[in-house]
């Protein structure tokens, strides 16, 4: 199949236009109703059956962290991007699948996704963004895996010196930039779970944003997106746009993990915020309650000019670092990772991927510095004076 190139509408996810269904919504964090709406289960099954004017030809299955997902689309398109995100079976109508997620890029309606908790189904349509799939079978492990015990994670994962490290962070931290540092080896640039043996794979493949994209600056991500080209597995999402990304199979990343699912428990977690007031140090290791309030409030700052109309530094906040792909109470989750860190002794850092004091952000090198230095000889605990800062400006 040849590369494929995309523009999409809109460019970006809509998880304000998600609304689910069932007696399981019970379970739903209903202090964040942005992202976790209920409606009457009469209007899914009117939306549901409209799917049935369409023929939704290409029928993908995947198993991921137990479980067996099918989406059913109209488009080769988006159909690719499934297949560069997971590892699609051969005999899809062999496998009984414990999600559905029906996908149409042709149903004339704004922005929708519909998630029925009872029936194992989700309906997505009104939009051609990519990652409405990717970010759909996410959100349904965010809501299913915490019963078997299971903490889903929106982080990178990588090994580096024989061990293993987690990192979270928002659009715009440094995430996947940082956790495909030529000197690591990458587990996934995305999403992972962390279940009683350690932590384990949810896609192999990736989703890289592509603006400010070098050799120079990314050469992991850079000769990955190359090799994906020459394998014609790449699909290019919205070039030009601001949020630009790239699709590959992991295989295409030449030092990435690519026959292993399971790995051990983290020794290192980090979680980057991009801070613009230059008021937290570059690296701080944190725990116990200091570690509970970061993941919980998962904050950030997004800078001037981001967004249409915003003139002035704009403080961003999204529990668990993904707030709208885990719809249970945040303390379910974060109650899951504080036991896990425990259990498992790990290391925790705050990386400040912003502004140093004078104003001048921190630059990548400087960075890729301080969590290397981090994993290598640790640093001293410095939780209360971060819990000051972080406290001042919630």
């Amino acid at each position: 199949m040849p590369n494929i190139e995309i523009t999409t509408k809109p460019t970006g996810r809509s998880p304000e236009r998600k609304v689910h269904y069932g007696s399981r919504t019970t379970h739903l964090d209903l202090s964040r109703p942005k992202y976790n709406k209920i409606g009457e289960e009469k209007y899914f099954w009117e939306f549901y059956f409209d799917f049935d004017e369409y023929d939704l030809d290409h029928n993908l299955v995947f198993y991921t962290s137990g479980m067996c997902f099918r989406v059913e689309t109209n488009d080769d398109r988006h159909a690719q991007f499934v297949r560069n995100m997971f590892t699609v079976v051969d005999n899809p109508y062999d496998h009984c699948a414990d999600w559905t997620i029906l996908h149409n890029t042709e149903m004339n309606t704004p922005p929708a996704i519909a998630v029925n908790l009872n029936e194992h189904i989700m309906l997505i349509a009104g939009t051609t963004f990519l990652g409405e799939i990717k970010k759909g079978v996410f959100s349904i492990l965010g809501f299913e895996l915490p019963d078997q015990n299971i903490l889903p994670m929106h982080c990178a994962a990588f090994t580096y010196e024989n061990k293993t490290n987690l990192m979270f962070g928002l659009s715009g931290t440094g995430k996947t930039t940082l956790s495909s540092d030529p000197k690591f080896r990458l587990i996934s640039d995305d999403e992972v779970s962390w279940n009683d043996e350690g932590i384990r794979i949810i896609e192999t493949g990736c989703y890289a944003k592509s603006e400010g994209l070098t050799q120079e600056t990314h050469p992991t991500i850079f000769n990955a997106v190359e090799e994906a080209r020459k394998q014609k597995t790449l699909v290019v999402e919205n070039p030009g746009a601001a949020n630009a990304r790239l699709s590959y199979p992991i295989d295409c990343v030449s030092n990435a993990w690519i026959d292993q699912e399971q790995f051990g428990h983290p020794d290192n977690i980090f979680f980057l915020t991009m801070d613009a007031t230059g008021r937290f140090p570059p690296v701080s290791k944190i725990s116990g309650d200091t570690v509970r309030r970061f993941f919980e409030s998962g904050y950030t700052s997004q800078m001037p000019g981001t967004e249409a109309g915003n003139d002035e530094i704009k403080k961003i906040f999204s529990p668990c670092y993904g707030s709208p792909f885990m719809p249970r109470p945040v303390k379910v989750y974060s109650d899951m990772l504080m036991d896990k860190i425990t259990n498992e002794n790990c290391n925790v850092y705050l990386i400040n991927t912003g502004m140093d004091s004078t104003g001048n952000r921190f630059s990548l090198d400087f960075t890729r510095t301080c969590v290397k230095s981090a994993i290598d000889i640790g640093i001293a605990d410095s939780s209360k004076e971060v819990l000051e800062i972080l406290e001042g400006l919630i």
